[in-house]
């Protein structure tokens, strides 16, 4: 049964609504579905939010103890700042959702409030008079421009808060008015739920003054009346008045401290904030200069632009183009105005088409527009299949955009549907690492990772820092926020608080990790997602320091602010590591970054030192050697390499002196040398390789042929497969002039 989709009862002398657009109630299901399961599936996704971790644990606690906290607790650095938390009940739920189900279970928490909230925005859509298609499609852009802001945090309250809102708003100016004021009582949870909870009167008030510029005088009442009732509501907290410069602290943030979501919006980056502003202002103008045209009785231009949509709209435009935090507010507001819009435009722009089409059929038929009947002059709406299937394929791209990844994950093997955590959201290797040498207690920690931390640790282990900045001190934030640090400055922070190690994470673009002076801090441990330094003074520290210190020191590059690591050659002098083991864990960093002659020359450097001290480096002398001899291998200097591995029994020194053996044209030295290698390291290709060269090279073809033939048959893609072919060709047909010596040298 038809049903409509507008209703409107205004007060007398009020203007009166547009009129209602009935549709079908299956497009009104239909176009539900398919944008709730949009939102859905934009919310269904592995979380990768870290404040989740410090909401957590404030739930835990509040349900543990029955009491908010009041003061930093989580923190050993600023225990006794006051705690201004003004998302205590949000925090409760939260965690009652993490027993439930773990971390999947606050994943499914977030899309219960996001889609809770978009199924309001659609009530209010379609109240408004937007078609159920209509709707759908802006409310999906909206979700689109809000997307970044689809977490386990407490502002979902706000979401959910902002939705009821617009539908009590519409329920209103339709003459149901208790849905608009039971959000008084409800103002206290919004309140005990969300510090955006401002947002609340500050809307009302905005509607108030656009309700009476709309000339709608009992709705304007009305919300200002709400709006009262509700802002003394932001001081039923626990902090009180402190509200006052948590909620200030949105707007100065970032001479607080920069973050990431205090930034202005920028183009292409946050596109779709800004394909939603431009859609709601095309459609806000458009859309009432088309009505305003063909009214017969014209009013003025700007009554017809529904000011009490657009100034909350224009005021969260301005403040997400300058807090990029509050775009996702705006989208909220933004999608149902949009979609009003959008069917008052598309309706105007059909109607005006009918009413052509219909003076183009009187003037053919010859008759004046005053002798037709009225019922022939009045346009008839029309419902064309065009229409029919724009809608339809609307749906249908929701839906397949909701489905498509899914699917696509569906084929390659990948999970379907993941719930779990982040990939490298945190650094957990690290912090397991960490943990399990005793490196946990007063550790300084980044912003990013403090979260995470007062989750796995507190209370036996207090954060450095985590992400609430209202729980630290300004100075606190000054400091941090220093271009001008140096590392006596950040010692002296740190020794302050008597920390006993680091955790950095981010460690290429993180730039406190080159304040870590090398003659004080130790790198013992580095991940491509994080570096841990252990203090050298502290006692504790040194079997730490002993078992993994890494020579290395971290510097800025001034080209562009990336942090390089650099080989440290002169050993500190507070390091604690014989001098043969610095420079044995010197070659293997040189090693490691490619740099063949001067790892050798660590390794050369440490073996002199274990010479000149053998009791005070217990290190093995044989390992250096064998790794010296293969750097002086790849150097080309077989001389060398052979001198160093004489005398080994390994079997891997045997097997590359014999390639040095043969690089040195001794060629039957090196065959007993290999053949001994290859009796011991029967699975190793190079052994194989190698007897058959220097059997070649001796005039023994049939081990050769042997030894290269195994070496084909068992590993053809290595890389001295080709070699060996070619060998194998010309031990099967020997020129006249070859001589076996010629054979090319071993790789």
């Amino acid at each position: 049964m038809p049903r409509s989709v507008a209703r409107s009862t205004p007060e007398a002398g009020e203007p009166a609504p547009p009129t209602p657009v009935t549709v079908g109630a299956s497009w009104l299901w239909a176009s539900a579905a398919a944008l709730l399961l949009f939102v859905a599936g934009r919310c269904l996704v592995p979380m990768d939010e870290t404040d989740l971790f410090y909401n957590l644990r404030l739930g835990e606690i509040i349900l543990s103890t029955r009491f908010v906290p009041r003061t930093n607790l989580l923190s050993y650095t600023n225990p006794t700042f006051p705690d201004p938390n003004l998302a205590w009940i949000f925090q409760i739920v939260l965690a009652l959702a993490h027993r439930s189900g773990g971390i999947a279970g606050t994943v499914v928490l977030k899309t219960a409030f996001v889609v809770a909230t978009f199924a309001l925005l659609f009530r209010a859509s379609v109240r408004r008079g937007a078609h159920p298609v209509v709707a759908a499609l802006a409310l999906a852009l909206g979700a689109w421009a809000a997307e970044p802001r689809f977490v386990e945090r407490p502002h979902l309250v706000t979401f959910l808060g902002l939705g009821y809102l617009l539908v009590a708003l519409a329920r209103a100016e339709a003459g149901a008015p208790r849905w608009l004021y039971a959000l008084v009582p409800l103002g206290v949870v919004w309140a005990n739920g969300n510090s955006c909870y401002f947002l609340a009167p500050a809307v009302l008030v905005l509607y108030a003054a656009g309700a009476w510029a709309d000339g709608r005088g009992g709705d304007a009442r009305r919300a200002a009346v709400v709006a009262a009732c509700l802002a003394p509501l932001a001081f039923a907290t626990p902090c009180r008045t402190g509200v006052v410069g948590y909620v200030a602290n949105h707007f100065r943030m970032p001479s607080v401290r920069p973050l990431q979501e205090y930034r202005a919006a920028e183009w292409p980056l946050d596109g779709p904030f800004f394909f939603l502003v431009a859609g709601v202002a095309l459609t806000a103008l458009i859309a009432p200069a088309l009505a305003w045209s063909v009214r017969p009785r014209r009013a003025p231009l700007w009554r017809e632009c529904e000011w009490r949509q657009l100034l909350p709209i224009a005021a969260l435009a301005l403040l997400g183009s300058r807090r990029i935090r509050f775009v996702a507010e705006l989208a909220l507001l933004a999608g149902p105005a949009l979609a009003a819009q959008s069917t008052r435009l598309a309706a105007g722009l059909a109607a005006r088409c009918a009413a052509r089409r219909a003076a183009r059929r009187a003037a053919t038929s010859g008759a004046t527009s005053a002798a037709m009947p009225a019922r022939e002059r009045a346009p008839r709406p029309a419902r064309p299949r065009a229409a029919t299937a724009l809608g339809v394929g609307g749906l249908l791209v929701l839906v397949a955009l909701t489905l498509g990844p899914r699917v696509a994950a569906w084929r390659v093997g990948d999970a379907v549907l993941d719930l779990g955590v982040e990939a490298d959201l945190v650094p957990t290797a690290a912090v397991d690492w960490l943990e399990a040498r005793g490196l946990r207690d007063r550790l300084y920690n980044d912003l990013e990772v403090g979260s995470y931390l007062t989750w796995r640790g507190w209370p036996r282990y207090p954060v450095f820092q985590d992400p609430r900045i209202n729980a630290y001190p300004a100075e606190w934030h000054a400091f941090f926020r220093r271009t001008d640090l140096d590392a006596d400055s950040w010692d002296a922070l740190l020794g302050r608080f008597g920390v006993r190690a680091a955790l950095i994470s981010f460690p290429t673009v993180n730039p406190r990790a080159t304040l870590f002076d090398p003659r004080r801090w130790a790198l013992v441990h580095r991940a491509r997602d994080a570096l841990v330094f252990a203090a050298r003074g502290d006692p504790g520290n040194a079997p730490v320091i002993a078992a993994h210190e890494i020579p290395l020191a971290l510097h800025l590059d001034p080209r562009d602010g990336s942090v390089v690591e650099v080989p440290l050659e002169v050993q500190p002098p507070g390091s604690i590591l014989p001098s043969c083991e610095w420079q044995r864990r010197l070659g293997d960093t040189w090693t490691e970054r490619n740099e063949p002659a001067r790892a050798e020359q660590a390794y050369l450097a440490a073996l002199a030192a274990r010479d000149a001290a053998p009791a005070s480096c217990p290190i093995d002398a044989a390992e250096l050697r064998v790794r010296a001899a293969a750097l002086a291998l790849h150097l080309d200097q077989a001389a060398r390499a052979a001198a160093l591995l004489e005398g080994l029994s390994r079997p891997d020194a045997r097997l590359d002196r014999g390639f040095a053996l043969l690089g040195l044209g001794r060629a039957s030295e090196a065959l007993a040398e290999l053949e001994a290698a290859r009796a011991s390291l029967p699975d190793d290709p190079r052994a194989a390789f190698g007897v058959g060269m220097a059997a070649a090279r001796v005039g023994r073809p049939d081990l050769a042929t042997e030894a290269l033939r195994e070496l084909l048959r068992r590993w053809p893609d290595h890389f001295a497969a080709p070699e060996a072919r070619r060998l194998l060709d010309r031990l099967a047909h020997p020129h006249p002039s070859s001589d076996a010596a010629r054979d090319p040298p071993a790789p």
